[in-house]
């Protein structure tokens, strides 16, 4: 929600969005020239918003995998073939159900939980902390599991949030890309079910979270999507949310205004110029 003088209630919006907004025809951008008001809540994404894996997961067992299929060849030679304990091939490959397995398993869980396997984006702690001065909440809202909360602690990041939904989306039965999750998981936490959310996923930026009632940040790190990448639009459709000339005074290269309820980042610090913090 963003805050003015009084509260905005969810689901307010008159017109609909278009089914497909992203589609390059109907992109336009706002006439809007005002700045977003200071939200309440700022909702973040976790995983390619806050930090990235250093390496993938197949990386990693491509790394750690052949010291298992070297001990079981040692035990096992031949496949297994020179073996009288081990009748087939098959044999061989339930082997990895074996302790080695379970230490790999561990060892994975345990890297994938900490600082380790991440690396922390270089604006993260200082839009989170701006927001804290500015005495601007944040949550983190995430399909991820338990261990999210361990990443966030282990990278620094946990004391700087308000509070921290996981298997969120197992406890109301909607998904991140649903927009109901958004507007159960506000309403839950507060009374007032706004929020601006920075998203990966274009879709859930401009046809969920705002059809949910919030604000919508959309963070292309990447600078690929057809709002940063360099692709002009081609019309404006609606005057109610993708109009003709934007003249906001906080775009630059690195931030599109494309109405006045969502705007394209390539990274968090135009986030904070958006809101004049």
């Amino acid at each position: 929600m963003i805050r003015t003088h009084t509260s905005v209630r969810v689901f307010s919006r008159q017109l609909p969005l278009f089914m497909n907004p992203l589609h390059q025809d109907r992109i336009g951008k706002s006439q809007s020239d005002s700045a977003f008001p200071t939200p309440m809540l700022v909702s973040f994404d976790l995983w390619g918003t806050l930090y990235t894996p250093k390496k993938s997961v197949p990386e990693h067992l491509a790394k750690d995998f052949p010291a298992i299929f070297a001990a079981i060849s040692q035990e096992f030679p031949n496949y297994g073939g020179n073996s009288a304990n081990m009748p087939s091939l098959d044999e061989k490959w339930r082997k990895t159900d074996e302790p080695l397995v379970t230490k790999l398993y561990e060892q994975l869980m345990a890297h994938f939980a900490s600082a380790d396997a991440y690396v922390l984006y270089d604006d993260a702690k200082l839009v989170l902390g701006a927001l804290v001065a500015n005495r601007v909440p944040s949550v983190a809202a995430s399909n991820s599991d338990s261990y999210a909360r361990r990443i966030l602690d282990s990278l620094g990041l946990g004391t700087y949030f308000a509070d921290v939904y996981l298997n969120f989306s197992y406890e109301i039965g909607h998904t991140k890309l649903d927009r109901w999750f958004y507007g159960a998981y506000f309403r839950r936490h507060f009374d007032a079910a706004h929020a601006h959310d920075p998203k990966l996923i274009m879709t859930c930026f401009l046809e969920r979270s705002v059809r949910a009632g919030c604000n919508g940040v959309f963070l292309d790190r990447l600078r690929n999507s057809v709002f940063l990448s360099g692709v002009e639009p081609k019309r404006a459709v609606s005057s109610n949310c993708f109009e003709s000339h934007s003249c906001h005074e906080a775009e630059g290269d690195d931030l599109v205004m494309l109405a006045n309820n969502r705007v394209c980042v390539s990274g968090l610090q135009p986030f904070l110029r958006l809101f004049g913090l």
